[in-house]
């Protein structure tokens, strides 16, 4: 019964530690649509929409409930990697849109 109930608690704690890890979402490339209509205007929005999403990111990155869960199920594993890969899609989107800001002649 003992070892009953302590398989019970780990298989629950993991359940609730996996359900913990945060979610950030994902930017996309540009598409060559993109790249061939966006004005210059339509890019500085666009570049503004991708720093809203890493601020949106590093202000997620801040502990409460779900980070204490997820550092208790798998160290922080889960979460650390979540940030970069989220960090890493807006770093790439936000040099792409530099890079055709530049090629389009656009000032800032």
């Amino acid at each position: 019964m003992m070892k009953k109930s302590i398989v019970v608690l780990l298989v629950g704690g993991l359940a609730i530690s996996a359900c913990a890890t945060k979610r950030y979402g994902r930017m996309q490339p540009l598409s060559s649509e993109e790249k061939q209509a966006y004005t210059c205007r339509e890019i500085a929005i666009e570049i503004s929409k991708v720093e809203a999403f890493q601020q949106q990111v590093t202000d997620g990155t801040k502990t409460n409930t779900r980070s204490v869960f997820g550092v208790l199920g798998d160290f922080g594993i889960g979460n650390t990697q979540e940030k970069h890969a989220a960090r890493k899609t807006a770093d790439e989107r936000l040099k792409e849109l530099q890079a055709l800001q530049a090629g389009k002649g656009c000032t800032t």
